[in-house]
C-alpha cells in the first residue's frame, strides 16, 4: 500500500487550489494552486453554532403534549408573520375576521378525534328550541314575578300614553325592584337548565334534538369552571338587555366565519366546541 507523504498537493476537489495532506486527510484552508504555501495550514474556521429552535423556525408554535396523541408530536400552529402566505394544506385561524395564522387540516382532524364540527344552522335551530323551553320554564317558575312586575308597569304605560307630557309620568319605584327579581331568577333557571346538562352530557335540550354536542379541544374534560365561564359569555348580556341584544347576536353568527373550529363568542375562552353527536370518524393518524 502506498503511503503519500505529508505536504501540500492540488486539492481533487478543485484543480485550482492546493490544500495540505497530513498523511490521513485533508487540513486546514486551501490556498490558491501558484501561491507559496506557508510551513503548516491556517486551520478552518469554526463551525457556527446550531440555532436555537426559538430562532430556527420562530413562526411555528409548537402546542403543549397532549396526552391525546401519545408519543406522537403535539399539533403546530404557524403564525403569521408580515409577507408571510398561506402554506399548503392548512386551514387559516382566524380571531375578530383577521388571519392570526394556520394549522394543518391534519392536525385540525387530530384534535377533534375523528368529530364532526356542527352546522351553524344546526347551532341556531338548538338555540332556538333551548329558548321555547327556557320560556316555558319562566311561565311556570317565574310567572307569578312576571305576573307582579306587569301588575306594576302596565298602569304607567297606559297613564304615559295617554299624557300629553310622558315625561310628567314617573315609573313607580317598587318596579325596579321586581324586574331584578324577575331577572335573576331567570338568569338561575337558564343556568340550571344549561351547565348541568352540558357537563353531564354535552347537551341540552335543543341540541340534543338536532344530534350535537359541546365537546373540550383541550385534554382536560368539560368542568364547572369552564362550562360556568361559556354560559356567563351569552347570559351576561342579559343584565343589559335589550342592549345586549347585539352581544347575543354577534356571538351567534361568529361561528359562521370563524376557522378552523366554528367557535362562537363564547366557546374561545373556555376552548369548546360543537360537534355532531355521531359516531366519531377515525381520526388522521
Amino acid at each position: 500500500m502506498t503511503t503519500i507523504e505529508p505536504g501540500w498537493y492540488a486539492d481533487p476537489a478543485d484543480p485550482s487550489t492546493q490544500r495540505y495532506w497530513d498523511g490521513s486527510a485533508w487540513v486546514g484552508k486551501p490556498i490558491p494552486a501558484g501561491a507559496e504555501p506557508p510551513a503548516e495550514p491556517e486551520p478552518l474556521d469554526p463551525a457556527p453554532e446550531p440555532l436555537p429552535a426559538s430562532t430556527v423556525d420562530a413562526n411555528v408554535q409548537e402546542l403543549p403534549p397532549d396526552p391525546r396523541f401519545g408519543a406522537g408530536p403535539p399539533p403546530k400552529v404557524i403564525q403569521r408573520t408580515p409577507g408571510a402566505v398561506q402554506p399548503p394544506g392548512t386551514l387559516p385561524i382566524r380571531s375578530l375576521g383577521v388571519t392570526v395564522g394556520w394549522i394543518s387540516g391534519r392536525d385540525v382532524d387530530r384534535i377533534l378525534e375523528g368529530r364532526v364540527l356542527a352546522h351553524p344552522g344546526q347551532r341556531f335551530v338548538a338555540r332556538i328550541v333551548d329558548t321555547v323551553a327556557l320560556v316555558l320554564l319562566n311561565a311556570v317558575v317565574n310567572g307569578y314575578f312576571i305576573y307582579q312586575f306587569m301588575q306594576t308597569v302596565w298602569p304607567y304605560m297606559l297613564e304615559m300614553a295617554a299624557a300629553d307630557d310622558p315625561n310628567d309620568v314617573q315609573l313607580p319605584a317598587r318596579a325596579s325592584d321586581q324586574w331584578w327579581v324577575v331577572l335573576l331568577i331567570s338568569l338561575g333557571l337558564w343556568f340550571a337548565y344549561e351547565v348541568p346538562a352540558t357537563l353531564n352530557s354535552g347537551q341540552t335540550l335543543g341540541k340534543r334534538l338536532m344530534g350535537i354536542k359541546v365537546v373540550s379541544l383541550a385534554p382536560a374534560g368539560l368542568g364547572w369552571g369552564r362550562l360556568l365561564l361559556r354560559w356567563s359569555y351569552a347570559a351576561l348580556p342579559l343584565l343589559c338587555f335589550p342592549f345586549g341584544a347585539i352581544l347575543w347576536i354577534m356571538d351567534g353568527i361568529w361561528c359562521i366565519r370563524d376557522q378552523p373550529f366554528r367557535q362562537c363568542l363564547h366557546d374561545k375562552s373556555p376552548g369548546t366546541a360543537v360537534v355532531e353527536a355521531g359516531p366519531q370518524k377515525e381520526p388522521t393518524p
